[in-house]
């Protein structure tokens, strides 16, 4: 009896509020249609919501007075009872744009299934129901990008706030959401043929070129959006070092690949070293470095991290699929903060011995397992070093051991000893 009562005053509570009732009333403070009656319901309480849904841009479903579409009146398994998750609930109405927005290179909140990240949920004051106009809204998230915009040199289009101009909002087939090739894009603006364009190239035909290998498209500290690492020869304006400048087809390099780089760099790779990177053996120096600017040292293509794992997928896998794995702080503590790029005389292409590459971070390995030349690993009679026991790259165990570390790493190598010694005192006692 006693929750039959509950029932029945939650029953009269609603009635009272008008959310149980089905009679027709009239539409007050200015709210039309046919769902105005919903509206009138929900604003007895969220009188807040007045202003909001009376924006220039109002949601449809709010405009119609259909609350009811989104949340429901009762209760609910989501918050703001919400008749489903985000994703599923936009999807009720806008099925085949969801759809579409998940091909191709998706803007993050899309793939998280965010759409309020981005769009105002009731109503706005900017087209398409966004939270803030152009770059404010970006910026939210790339923060990055907010900094750069107080560089003194910048692209007019990202100093305007229409980051429109050049990326899709919610994704794209090209790369960083482009609206279309990145050549295609800059020619959209830059008459690439005209005789303005190759005279600010030293009279080097670009049609046809990688405008982003040289320029920064949002905002740089260098005239003419450079970006900030030069190769030396392209910074200094000596096209000549690498190019035929004085033939008819000056865009023609004078050598190939490796033998290009190697006119300069004769250090790579080092003599005497034993071990040299496959790249690098195969002269293929422009799968990591670009050949006129960067944002990075070394004139990387990307961060190291980027590059090591567009060959290695493998091992970005197990990273992923581990337990733990040893961690990745920043680019200098990344691949290269272990490995040599070009050629090493140490396995692996290990900077320094497998002791020595561990403890330039780790100094308290000085004091763990006896390590060195005169601590043999009995299964390989090689010297045990800090890899013996930890594989960097990930492990199912915990601290990237290669077992498990209560006992069973540990009996692999002490197993045979410690049985030894028990069977011999046992012997002694028969």
């Amino acid at each position: 009896m006693a929750r039959r009562s509950e029932f029945l005053f939650v029953g009269a509570a609603l009635l009272a509020l008008g959310l149980g009732s089905a009679r027709a009333e009239q539409p007050q403070d200015g709210v039309h249609g046919a769902g105005a009656t919903t509206k009138v319901d929900c604003l007895r309480c969220h009188e807040k919501m007045r202003e909001v849904v009376q924006q220039p841009v109002p949601h449809k479903p709010v405009l119609d007075g259909e609350c009811s579409k989104c949340h429901s009146p009762h209760a609910a398994r989501f918050p703001k009872l919400l008749n489903a998750r985000e994703r599923g609930l936009c999807a009720t109405c806008h099925q085949d744009k969801i759809v579409e927005f998940t091909k191709g290179n998706v803007h993050t909140p899309v793939m998280q299934g965010q759409c309020s990240a981005c769009h105002e949920v009731h109503g706005s004051t900017n087209e398409s129901l966004l939270v803030k106009p152009g770059n404010d809204l970006c910026f939210t998230c790339h923060t990055q990008k907010a900094e750069q915009a107080k560089l003194p040199i910048v692209h007019e289009p990202f100093g305007s706030g229409e980051c429109a101009d050049c990326h899709k909002a919610h994704n794209s087939p090209y790369p960083a959401q482009l609206n279309a090739p990145a050549n295609n894009m800059c020619a959209v603006c830059h008459q690439v043929e005209s005789q303005e364009l190759v005279d600010a190239h030293t009279g080097i035909p670009i049609k046809g070129s990688n405008c982003l290998g040289c320029h920064e498209p949002h905002a740089t500290q260098i005239k003419g959006l450079l970006r900030p690492v030069g190769h030396s020869p392209f910074a200094e304006g000596s096209c000549e070092m690498c190019h035929v400048t004085e033939s008819e087809t000056p865009r023609v390099v004078r050598a190939t690949g490796a033998r290009l780089c190697q006119t300069c760099h004769k250090d790579v790779p080092k003599s005497g070293d034993t071990l040299v990177h496959k790249p690098v053996t195969d002269g293929l120096c422009a799968s990591c470095h670009v050949p006129h600017a960067s944002d990075r040292k070394g004139l990387l293509a990307s961060s190291p991290g980027q590059l090591c794992t567009s060959c290695h997928q493998d091992l970005l896998k197990r990273a992923a699929e581990s337990k733990s794995a040893h961690p990745v702080k920043d680019e200098k503590g990344s691949c290269l903060g272990c490995h040599s790029p070009h050629s090493s005389t140490e396995p692996h292409l290990l900077m320094a011995g497998e002791i020595r590459t561990c403890i330039q971070c780790h100094e308290t390995a000085k004091h763990g397992h006896p390590l060195g030349d005169d601590r043999l690993d009995p299964r390989t009679g090689k010297p045990i070093t800090c890899v013996t026991c930890h594989d960097p790259h990930g492990t199912p165990f915990a601290y990237q051991l290669r077992g498990d570390q209560t006992r069973g790493l540990c009996i692999e190598c002490h197993s045979t000893d410690h049985e030894t010694k028990k069977d011999s005192s046992r012997g002694g006692q028969r």
